[in-house]
């Protein structure tokens, strides 16, 4: 379907549930989970209303090569539960013929969350980048503010960037199942009001402080039974800390 206009698909989403946390501390517990223990109890329920809006007008699902993709989404905890926060996240997805058989794409996020009625928000509602559909080539949601025992701990804001070439497995032009891409990817996250009782642990308060960044190819195949993407990514410009892993799989979906 190279250069022929595509419908858009407009989609609304919204819900009404109920969640139960139950937690259990120790003395050795992040401060972060006693913190929470502190200001909401060790168990809460809460009212989450959410709503959501898609548009989509890609040529394919499967095999894009033209079109656009938007996502907005909000959840938030509700009078009527324990819990007083929000989430606010967009997605914009492009992708840009240049032939039939090669398309750039990029794709772009951004998330932001907070608490109000003088309640923060709950970790467990805390943003992560790194993985296979984020920031390739870092472990699985690696990139964010850390506790006093250097292991993330998640944050209120994300920034997400990728920018991917994609072009037809070499010898396979004809098989519209597997491509290949080559890919930049961008991402950070951060919390303005992070603390950290030991200086020696990133802070991650601002965008300069957390963005990561990587480079590498990425193999996608639409298999019988869905979609698999493997990727080799390399970080660039890594910084102390960071872990890192360099070839990355996952099945079911892409970005």
């Amino acid at each position: 379907r190279f250069g022929v206009p595509v419908s858009e698909i407009d989609t609304i989403q919204y819900g009404l549930g109920v969640e139960g946390t139950d937690i259990t501390t120790f003395a050795a517990s992040p401060l972060y989970y006693l913190d929470y223990v502190r200001v909401f109890g060790n168990h809460n329920t809460a009212l989450v209303g959410t709503v959501g809006w898609v548009r989509d007008g890609r040529d394919s699902l499967i095999y894009p090569t033209s079109g656009s993709y938007h996502r907005a989404f909000v959840d938030s905890g509700i009078p009527g539960g324990s819990l007083r926060y929000y989430r606010a996240n967009y997605q914009y997805q492009r992708y840009f013929p240049i032939t039939r058989d090669y398309v750039l794409m990029w794709n772009g996020e951004i998330g932001i969350g907070g608490g109000y009625g003088g309640k923060p928000l709950p970790f467990f509602k805390n943003y992560f980048a790194g993985g296979v559909n984020s920031v390739r080539g870092y472990r699985l949601n690696s990139i964010a503010p850390r506790d006093d025992n250097n292991d993330p701990r998640g944050g209120t804001r994300k920034l997400l960037s990728n920018l991917e070439f994609l072009f037809p497995f070499p010898g396979m032009n004809n098989d519209r199942s597997v491509r290949m891409s080559a890919f930049i990817d961008a991402g950070a996250v951060y919390d303005p009001q992070a603390s950290n009782a030991n200086a020696q642990i990133p802070q991650y308060k601002s965008l300069g402080q957390s963005i990561r960044f990587a480079g590498g190819t990425s193999l996608l195949w639409v298999s019988p039974f869905g979609p698999l993407k493997f990727s080799v990514g390399v970080p660039i410009g890594r910084k102390p800390g960071d872990q890192r892993q360099i070839m990355q799989f996952t099945f079911g979906g892409v970005f």
